[in-house]
């Protein structure tokens, strides 16, 4: 029997831990290569970590609701032979002892020294956090021996160095204690009893990620309202052809298309602010990713349809209900989380009406959509009812004034309001058309 420490791989998202929500392999149980084995959350989803060989699981790192940092054990399993062992070291790093021994999906002691990051191809690899405590010590990254996965700098690495020159070290973020339990009840006293949550996972770093874009970013938010009748006469019309291609269809991909065509005549709404010290610059993107917030069980999650421009009303509404569907799962592949462009948010399945939404960083501008009622409105001189969108747009001042802000959003009513020439390959812009009566 031999034993494979397997260490916690980088999920693709740049963190410096995660935490382990779920272990799908309980000790004593055996796990088989690339079956699940432990669910942990990044800052924008659930992720599934299959195991890297089979095999009896031994021992967990960390029980469930704990952090742990990227390229630390997270289990040791005993694989029957040193033949496995090394059948699992080209995909998963593992490294053996000889018999017996332990193997482990990092560099350890015993074995030979890590690559020198100033001795890799390609930039030096390492997480913000463990980029910023090097930082904070003075510690240039290129003098170090990353032990993670392909050279990667963990923070012991930055912490040895450190002790090494004398300087005071900081303990790394994964080490910090977190709570067992999702709730401590507090007493306060006279002012009564109280629950404190941890802010963990999604939720916490959704608080981290608004709280960097309305200090970074300044805001200002227009609110429309624009004639649906046309909108929901045309989506009526498609119903049955969207059935019949076992497709529901919403109105969601119609705006999220109007948005696209908006966006291609207002590119600075599709763009990125670069904060490069003396030579700040706008970005101005081509493609177009479209964001949709989703209400999940961990929280707001942005979804995100890549190539939204090339594609068609019924692909846009298949791609928006599976990313939907994943996202309340919990199974949304963290591809599916980057490079958006654009965040349309949809404040209406309980009767919202306007909201001052914030802006997705570093984009710079979000959508806002309504609930679509029938008000009162005033059509050649008569008080008459329609189905009303209201639209709520926030944008970056930076990169826009008001007046283009507005400019946008008679583009936007135009193409909401006359939705047919969203099936067409190119947008007609106002003057083709009038205001549906």
């Amino acid at each position: 029997m031999a034993k494979l420490e397997f260490r916690l791989p980088d999920v693709g998202e740049g963190l410096a831990d995660v935490e382990v929500v779920k272990w799908l392999v309980a000790l004593g149980a055996d796990a088989r290569e690339n079956e699940p084995l432990v669910d942990v959350e990044t800052d924008k989803a659930v992720v599934t970590i299959p195991s890297p060989a089979s095999g009896k699981v031994l021992a967990h790192a960390v029980p469930e609701g704990k952090r742990l940092a990227v390229g630390a054990v997270l289990a040791t399993i005993e694989v029957e032979s040193e033949a496995a062992l090394r059948a699992a070291a080209p995909s998963h790093g593992a490294v053996g002892h000889g018999s017996g021994a332990t193997a482990s999906v990092a560099p350890a002691a015993g074995v030979e020294d890590p690559v020198a990051p100033s001795a890799l191809a390609g930039p030096v690899r390492a997480a913000p956090a463990v980029r910023k405590l090097a930082a904070e010590l003075g510690i240039p990254l290129e003098a170090l021996r990353g032990s993670g996965p392909q050279g990667r700098i963990m923070f012991e690495d930055v912490r040895n160095y450190a002790a090494k020159a004398g300087a005071p070290v900081a303990k790394p973020v994964a080490s910090a204690p977190t709570p067992a339990a999702p709730a401590i009840s507090v007493a306060t006293g006279a002012s009564g009893d109280t629950d404190r949550v941890p802010l963990r996972g999604v939720r916490r770093r959704g608080v981290e990620a608004m709280l960097k874009s309305v200090q970074s970013i300044p805001h200002v938010t227009g609110f429309q309202e624009f004639d649906a009748s046309a909108l929901v006469a045309l989506r009526l019309r498609l119903q049955p052809h969207a059935q019949a291609a076992g497709v529901k269809l919403t109105f969601l991909p119609f705006l999220v298309k109007a948005a696209v065509r908006a966006l291609q005549k207002h590119p600075y709404f599709n763009a990125t602010v670069t904060d490069d010290g003396d030579d700040p610059a706008i970005v101005y993107k081509k493609f177009y990713n479209t964001g949709i917030a989703v209400s999940a069980r961990t929280g707001l999650v942005v979804a995100v349809i890549h190539g939204a421009d090339k594609l068609g009303l019924l692909d846009l509404a298949r791609r928006a209900d599976e990313l939907a569907q994943s996202c309340r799962a919990g199974t949304v592949p963290p591809e599916a989380l980057r490079n958006g462009t654009f965040t349309i948010t949809n404040v209406g399945p309980r009767g919202g009406w306007f909201a001052t939404s914030i802006i997705r960083h570093p984009e710079t501008a979000i959508l806002g959509l309504g609930r679509i009622e029938d008000r009162a409105v005033v059509r050649d001189g008569q008080i008459v009812a329609r189905p009303i969108l209201p639209v709520s747009f926030s944008f970056d001042h930076r990169v826009a004034d008001g007046e283009e802000a507005l400019t946008f959003f008679e583009d936007l009513r135009h193409l909401i309001e006359n939705p047919e020439v969203l099936l067409l390959g190119e947008p007609m812009w106002p003057g083709a058309m009038g205001r549906p009566s």
